[in-house]
């Protein structure tokens, strides 16, 4: 289903007030918003004319993971408990040793070992909800329109303005300069010099958007994912089973999917053109000519998925309820990979794949850090 670009589709005004948005009762989708009224329910965001970075204080850093750990932080046979208040939201690996994972409260950890062990760097008291590398060059994006930059691998951070007071959900970058951050209230920002400056793509969602979501009183869509299989196309996933994709580097958005279906949370390509999207409820899309296009599959669970993970022929998807999927078949198949957990059973927000041989995960979520092996089919 294809309704054209965001300059299609005018609509005639009218006296008709805008009602206070309804929001679906999805409980990863509150962990995730940012909790200060004037950010998720905030008016139109105000500005700022601060360019450049701003410094901020230098890490501290207190090891607190290994064989032996503090209570509330013991390792287990498949990875890490930490506080069960911890909600770990976002995992980026620069190599198969350094990795990072990002979580709310200012949580971020660091591990030069690919997993084995953990340190907790402070960088600000701020949540974090992605994180994002390119060699050195690493971004994180959270609350308040929150976007901070390091150049030298993690070991500083500095503050770059994103111009924005909407919460920031995904970072996702094609090259050191080039990159896109998406958010609450239909926030998509834009870069071309790693960050220096971040441009607005000023939406106007109340023209955009079908009258059957008018009707319900929304006038924009949070998004969640953002992800580009190369320099030119990319896609946007959200609220309301949206998908918006691009051919020209992100420079106009084509709407290609929108109705009163789930959520959508995550999108992930394994080519130029076959992706798959995962959302609310078990909602599991799959495209074949690069988003333009996308099929409803079926999946054998009805947990909310929150993300999807591709490399090569191995996948992963994780979601509520410690629900992690995995394929060794370029996704034309995909198995449970039960862990043993001790209820309550923790959500997991994020995943990343290890492509060795055996190929390996490492799921991160609410108080936990899981290794596991990509289960095959038998």
């Amino acid at each position: 289903m294809k309704l054209g670009s965001f300059s299609a589709r005018k609509r005639k005004p009218d006296n008709r007030r805008v009602k206070r948005r309804k929001f679906h009762p999805v409980i990863f989708a509150l962990i995730l918003f940012c909790s200060f009224p004037g950010t998720f329910w905030g008016s139109s965001p105000r500005t700022s004319h601060v360019s450049a970075e701003e410094s901020l204080p230098l890490r501290q850093e207190d090891k607190v993971f290994g064989v032996t750990c503090p209570p509330g932080m013991c390792r287990i046979p498949q990875g890490f408990l930490l506080r069960h208040r911890d909600k770990l939201l976002g995992v980026y690996f620069v190599d198969d040793r350094n990795g990072w994972v990002v979580g709310d409260n200012g949580l971020a950890l660091k591990t030069p070992d690919g997993g084995e062990s953990w340190q907790r760097v402070t960088i600000s008291e701020q949540s974090f909800k992605d994180v994002f590398f390119i060699g050195e060059n690493g971004w994180i994006v959270g609350v308040g329109g929150l976007i901070l930059h390091t150049d030298n691998g993690g070991e500083t951070w500095g503050k770059q303005a994103s111009n924005v007071e909407q919460c920031l959900l995904s970072v996702f970058f094609l090259d050191a300069n080039k990159g896109f951050t998406v958010g609450v209230e239909g926030t998509i920002l834009r870069t071309e010099d790693a960050g220096l400056s971040w441009k607005i793509l000023d939406i106007d969602w109340l023209a955009f958007l079908p009258e059957v979501l008018d009707e319900m009183g929304v006038f924009s869509i949070n998004l969640y994912d953002v992800f580009f299989p190369n320099e030119t196309s990319g896609c946007i996933v959200g609220e309301y089973g949206i998908v918006l994709y691009t051919i020209d580097g992100g420079k106009e958005w084509v709407l290609s999917q929108l109705g009163d279906f789930p959520t959508i949370f995550s999108v992930c390509f394994k080519s130029d053109k076959v992706g798959w999207a995962v959302g609310q409820h078990g909602f599991f899309l799959k495209t074949y000519d690069g988003g333009r296009n996308w099929e409803k599959l079926a999946i054998d669970t009805v947990n909310s998925l929150y993300k999807i993970q591709i490399s090569n022929d191995y996948g992963v998807i994780v979601g509520d309820h410690a629900t992690i999927l995995t394929t060794n078949d370029g996704g034309k198949t995909w198995v449970e990979n039960p862990q043993n957990l001790p209820p309550p059973y923790p959500w997991f927000a994020d995943a990343w794949i290890f492509p060795s041989n055996p190929a390996k995960i490492l799921s991160v979520g609410k108080g936990v850090i899981i290794n596991a092996g990509i289960y095959t089919k038998r």
